[in-house]
């Protein structure tokens, strides 16, 4: 099993890695929109919003962004998998262990939050573009993630994974707009 996954995170890093050096400053930029900073702030932003009269469901919604990432911190320390060693001179803060991706596992969480929300309450035809808009921020954060060589496509994905886990929690059994 861990060829599969070698030989899928090589194949994939490589395809990454070819596009072309002139988007780092995108990717660069892109990435900080998973942060933990940024995704608690928008979630402490979302909590306050929620405590003014909509619901504890909507504060209970706010709060699985940061379990979301406690979570991620949890399984970091269990599988303790090392970062990839590039030297790319990003000057990126790499002081945790890398699988799941936090912000990717973060950003699904919060703009697949999001998006929902959008998704039901924006009047038509808004609802659209912005929730489209929310959906594929998650993707180029991880995609980000590859691309500045602080994580491996498994990684990713095991980050995408926990983030929907947890947003199928908040709009399955949440509920925040029930």
């Amino acid at each position: 099993m861990k060829s599969y996954i070698h030989q899928f995170d090589h194949s994939l890093t490589d395809v990454i890695r070819r596009l072309p050096r002139s988007w780092d400053p995108f990717f660069i930029s892109v990435t900080h929109l998973g942060d933990p900073i940024t995704v608690c702030l928008i979630a402490v932003a979302f909590g306050v919003w929620a405590m003014t009269g909509r619901g504890v469901r909507m504060v209970l919604a706010a709060a699985a962004i940061p379990s979301t990432l406690i979570v991620g911190y949890g399984l970091k320390l269990l599988f303790e998998r090392a970062r990839p060693v590039l030297d790319l001179g990003y000057n990126l803060r790499l002081d945790s262990f890398s699988f799941p991706s936090g912000h990717s596992s973060g950003a699904m969480i919060t703009y697949g939050l999001l998006a929902y929300l959008a998704w039901l309450s924006l009047p038509a035809p808004w609802n659209i573009p912005v929730a489209v808009v929310l959906v594929i921020i998650p993707i180029v954060v991880g995609v980000s993630r590859v691309y500045l060589g602080v994580h491996y496509p498994s990684d990713v994905l095991a980050g995408w994974l926990l983030g929907l886990v947890m947003l199928a929690v908040v709009i399955f059994i949440v509920r925040p707009l029930s």
